[in-house]
């Protein structure tokens, strides 16, 4: 019980046991049930001279829902069971595919191909299931290695390890997550959540780091992982800060075992962090109160600049020119600002406030809505590869105008059902873009070529977006 608690429950997973005899198998489910122990179920055959103690766990009936039961996730809701152990003699050793079984105790000789069929029920895959555990009180090693004779060495290489062997596998693991902050003190966690700033070493951490994480769960709650423990909750702060600072929802501790999750999340908690909640948006009225809240100036700028770069990405395509402009400038700030973190802080800190009011402002101005703003945002950055900034005033009216003209189309045109995917109803638009480019601007610009052909583009790209 106290092993299936601590190594096997807290990942959702069931067990078996396997008895010698079948009187043993209700004797294992008298005493579990004595001790208050997980719930569990008998699966024996039945002989009609059996008493009335044995006859009460033969029932096939009985058998058919305890198996049902037992393949469903541990729960008490709709499509759960509570029922955690199945106990047998002769019966589900062969043939029994159940995925949720992690663990089987051994309790009686088994040889050859029954041995290997029964290892193999706890063998099966399931998700955040690293492997299937055999614990052996009978001594069968022996009769395993007599067994596994009958195949070549190639075939049954690592079929079965000890878990002692995986010790030097964990201590290897921890190394290498480790290895990403030589020289730091690992209680700093905003210093080395900033040395991962880089995308491609953030990602090669976390790898790491999921690996000696895995590894933990496999040993834990054996006391020679122990050592392990106090880098495995430093680093997971770390991992929680990453992802929170550079807003990566990649990274993160699923699916490496529901005990290092509860490690660190408890943790977490200990020093304050909720690790259920996300970080504000760029956008939150909250975001300079989040902001603020920390401490290092540094970390302060990193984390504005996160916002803001995600929040240019998530919204280029609605308005690819604009957005990219700031993206520019985004850039353009922190190089002017480089090393002086306090400055770059309200730098960033008032380009943000300005980033949505701007592009409201100059659709304003320009009498256009902010959908026909990025339209003409495209148009114009083709004109201006043509004439510079010097656009004239004349032109500049031109374009205005051509632009609603073609919004307009494109906003009825894309009310036909399934528009995209018409190539007759797209090739007519593109004919409409053209010849509305031709008549508008033909008296400004020889040639109109390369012009039509990157707007038409442009165009039904961001028409994608804006009416699909």
């Amino acid at each position: 019980m106290r092993h299936y608690n601590e190594y096997i429950r807290p990942n959702g997973f069931k067990a078996m046991i396997v008895t010698n005899s079948r009187s043993a198998a209700i004797t294992y489910k008298e005493m579990l049930d004595d001790e208050h122990g997980p719930d569990s179920a008998v699966i024996i055959s039945g002989d009609h001279n059996d008493d009335e103690r044995t006859r009460k766990y033969t029932d096939k009936l009985a058998h058919k829902k305890a198996i049902e039961d037992f393949q469903k996730p541990i729960g008490v809701g709709e499509g759960q069971s509570t029922l955690s152990f199945l106990i047998v003699k002769d019966m589900l050793l062969t043939g029994f595919d159940a995925p949720i079984a992690q663990v089987m105790y051994l309790d009686r000789k088994l040889t050859d191909h029954t041995l290997l069929q029964a290892i193999a029920r706890v063998n099966r895959t399931h998700a955040n299931k690293h492997r299937g555990f055999i614990v052996d009180y009978f001594g069968l090693s022996d009769y395993l290695t007599e067994a596994l004779d009958m195949f070549t060495t190639e075939d049954v290489a690592g079929a079965l390890k000890k878990v002692a062997d995986e010790l030097p596998r964990l201590g290897a693991a921890h190394e290498k997550a480790l290895s990403h902050f030589k020289g730091m003190d690992h209680s700093d966690t905003d210093e080395c959540v900033l040395s991962l700033k880089d995308e491609g070493k953030r990602q090669a951490f976390f790898v790491e780091y999921q690996q000696f994480a895995k590894q933990m769960e496999i040993v834990l709650p054996d006391s020679r992982a122990n050592v392990f423990l106090r880098d495995l909750r430093l680093l997971g702060k770390i991992v929680h800060g990453a992802r929170n600072l550079y807003r990566n929802e990649q990274i993160n501790i699923v699916g490496v075992g529901e005990k290092v999750r509860k490690l660190i999340s408890d943790h977490l908690h200990s020093t304050g962090i909720d690790p259920k909640i996300p970080p504000v948006d760029l956008l939150d009225p909250k975001f300079k109160e989040k902001v603020e809240a920390r401490k290092s100036p540094k970390v302060k700028a990193v984390d504005i600049e996160t916002a803001i770069d995600i929040h240019i990405k998530i919204n280029i395509d609605e308005d690819p020119e604009y957005y990219g402009s700031l993206s520019q400038r985004l850039q353009e700030i922190i190089k002017e600002h480089e090393g002086k973190w306090e400055e770059l802080v309200q730098m960033l800190l008032e380009f943000r406030d300005d980033i949505e009011a701007n592009r409201k402002k100059l659709s304003e101005g320009l009498g256009l809505t902010q959908t026909e703003f990025a339209f003409h945002g495209v148009l114009m950055s083709e004109i201006v590869k043509v004439f510079g900034d010097t656009v004239s005033e004349h032109l500049d009216a031109k374009v205005l105008s051509l632009t609603r003209t073609l919004v307009a189309y494109m906003k009825e045109a894309t009310t036909i059902v399934d528009f995209f995917n018409k190539w007759d109803e797209v090739r007519s638009m593109k004919r409409k873009i053209k010849r509305s480019v031709d008549e508008a601007l033909s008296a400004e610009i020889s040639n109109l070529d390369e012009i039509n052909r990157v707007v038409t583009e442009r165009f039904l790209d961001l028409a994608r977006h804006h009416f699909k």
